[in-house]
């Protein structure tokens, strides 16, 4: 008898546990359905953290173009929500090529944004409940052209219209199949575009020489990728006659560099052989204005030097040149075995990275993206909550 009493007291402590259990949850459910409509959680979809699309690092293919994220400034979302935007942007890209900004903006990642929906709640403090399109688009901005979309709604709950979009973006995971495909595509787009319009490239190109903008000339056939190979190497022999066009115009500026050098030793006579000065001297083409100057100038150091310097002077220019040859042939110059030829090697893709930022900034009228026209009709254009306004401070 002792024994079933005891068999019933445990049976019913496991039926009241299970029952407590069950309503708990049940009132858990409760709750969330009576918060309900609008700010009820969302489901998960593609893109979103926890959805099961996304794949390893070691197996997402890889890009060779570089894309610069490109956020506006728009209403509604503020100076943090662009920021953020962008942040993720530029982490997403560099999962699987190159971000960031740098000399060449050229191909652009950036986001047109639409508020579809703007819930509020009557209660203190006020709660917004948006949802929102993003489409993202990869342009370039010399020739206006559009390669690729990907569009992706979000919603994001917050104590204001800001915070809702910043609740939004961090829940919006780039690391899926979709929005890789969207990014690779852009890349064979981009690639396709150069090779199918390599002769019009060339044409424009020739067309800014001959207006004497060497340095947009070169600009402009520097940002041709190695990627679209037939384009690459049908414009090398222009892309190097414009760059040193482009330093004949600056020839002044190359003797200047060099009698600054030739100018560092405070007895001439009997300086060494000085590397520096001769490579803005090897720079100098027989074409540029300031040559005839340049020859006097490095006749007159010469001739001011003592017996021996000369001589050594003269040896290890012999040497020097032979070395700058090699360069000018292209050849692989490894810094251990040709020290002066390596820093000549240097110098030139300095005058060159130069060069191409001046052309980049005549060819896109300042170095801004906002200050472009069609950049702010194209990420402005449609959008409910911006009204086509952007910040272009």
């Amino acid at each position: 008898m002792r024994n079933t009493l005891y068999l019933l007291g445990f049976f019913l402590v496991i039926f009241s546990s299970s029952c407590s259990e069950k309503t708990e949850v049940e009132n858990s459910n409760k709750k969330q359905t009576k918060a309900g409509g609008v700010f009820q959680e969302s489901e998960k979809t593609i893109g979103s953290k926890g959805s099961r699309d996304g794949f390893g690092i070691d197996s997402l293919p890889q890009m060779s173009l570089k894309l610069t994220p490109f956020v506006p400034s728009y209403n509604g979302i503020g100076e943090s929500g662009s920021r953020l935007l962008k942040d993720r942007l530029n982490a997403a890209i560099t999962k699987i090529g190159f971000g960031g900004e740098g000399a060449n903006p050229r191909f652009i990642i950036g986001p047109s944004i639409n508020l579809l929906t703007q819930d509020v709640t009557a209660t203190s403090p006020t709660k917004y409940a948006n949802t929102y399109e993003i489409n993202f688009m990869v342009v370039d901005l010399i020739s206006e052209t559009i390669f690729s979309t990907y569009k992706t709604e979000f919603k994001g709950v917050g104590d204001s219209p800001e915070k809702a979009f910043i609740s939004g973006i961090r829940n919006i995971n780039f690391d899926n199949q979709n929005f890789i495909n969207f990014l690779k595509s852009s890349e064979l787009k981009i690639v396709s575009y150069f090779e199918n319009n390599c002769a019009t490239l060339l044409a424009e190109a020739g067309a800014e020489a001959g207006l004497r903008n060497f340095e947009n000339a070169f600009a402009m056939l520097k940002a041709i990728p190695k990627e679209a190979k037939n384009c690459f190497t049908e414009i090398q022999n222009k892309k190097l006659e414009y760059f040193q066009l482009s330093l004949n115009l600056k020839c002044s500026e190359l003797l200047a560099k060099m009698q600054a050098e030739l100018g560092k030793y405070n007895d001439q006579t009997g300086s060494g052989f000085n590397p520096e000065a001769m490579h803005y001297y090897s720079m100098i083409d027989s074409k540029a204005e300031c040559y005839s100057e340049a020859q006097v100038v490095y006749k007159n150091y010469l001739s001011n030097l003592k017996p021996q310097a000369k001589r050594d002077w003269e040896q290890k220019m012999r040497e020097y040149n032979d070395q700058i040859e090699m360069v000018k042939l292209d050849k692989e110059i490894q810094r251990e075995q040709f020290e002066q030829a390596y820093a000549y090697k240097i110098k030139v893709a300095e005058l060159e990275s130069q060069t191409e930022i001046e052309g980049n900034k005549r060819l896109l009228a300042k170095y801004k993206h906002d200050e472009s026209p069609w950049l702010i009709r194209l990420f402005s254009s449609g959008s409910k909550l911006f009204k086509g306004e952007m910040s272009t401070n």
